[in-house]
C-alpha cells in the first residue's frame, strides 16, 4: 500500500490494533515495519505510546513464544476502576470522568470491548463521551459503564441478540 497522506492517531491506533490481531509480532520494531508496509509512518516511539493506550501487552503463548495481544473485553471492568473517577448522562451521552491523561486508555479499552450499546466514543484529556446507539438513552448507557466497573459478570458484554435493551436484564442487577 502507498502512502496516502497523513493518518490520524485514532486510525492508527486502530491499524495497530488490526495488526497485532493478524499478525504474531513479538517487538516494536516489527509493528513499525508492518505499520510502514501499509502506508504509515511512525516511530518506536509512537508505537510505544500506542500500544501502552490501547492496552496492548506482550503475552507468553502456549509454545513459549512472546507476541504483542490485545486486551480481552473483561479487562474493562480493570480499566474503569484503575481510571474512572465519576460517570454521568446527557441525552445519548454518558459523560465519563477520568484521573488526567487516562481518557485515551479508557475510550480505547470501552471501544475494544464492542459494547453492544455503544455506537462511538469521543475523548479529551480528562473526560470522555461514549455514545449511545439510537433507542439507548445516555443515563442507561451510564449505568451499564458503571455495572461492568463493578466487575459484575458478562454486564453488558453480551453481543446483541436484537433491539437494543434499554436497561440491564435480571442478570445484570445486584
Amino acid at each position: 500500500m502507498s502512502r496516502v497522506g497523513p493518518v490520524s492517531k485514532a486510525a492508527r491506533q486502530r491499524l495497530l490494533a488490526d495488526l497485532v490481531e493478524r499478525h504474531e509480532t513479538g517487538s516494536q520494531g516489527q509493528l513499525v515495519a508492518l505499520l510502514r508496509r501499509r502506508g504509515v509512518e511512525a516511530t518506536q516511539a509512537t508505537v510505544s505510546r500506542d500500544l501502552d493506550e490501547l492496552g496492548i501487552a506482550k503475552v507468553r503463548g502456549a509454545d513459549g513464544t512472546v507476541a504483542y495481544a490485545l486486551p480481552e473485553p473483561s479487562r474493562l471492568s480493570q480499566i474503569l476502576r484503575q481510571f474512572v473517577l465519576d460517570v454521568d448522562a446527557s441525552g445519548n451521552l454518558a459523560v465519563v470522568r477520568t484521573l488526567p491523561g487516562a481518557a485515551a486508555a479508557v475510550a480505547s479499552a470501552i471501544d475494544q470491548a464492542d459494547l453492544p450499546d455503544v455506537l462511538a466514543t469521543v475523548q479529551g484529556d480528562d473526560t470522555l463521551l461514549v455514545v449511545a446507539v439510537e433507542g439507548v438513552a445516555g443515563r442507561d448507557l451510564a449505568a451499564r459503564l458503571l455495572t461492568v466497573r463493578r466487575g459484575w459478570p458478562d454486564a453488558g458484554l453480551r453481543p446483541p441478540t436484537g433491539p437494543a435493551r434499554l436497561a440491564p436484564t435480571s442478570e445484570e442487577t445486584p
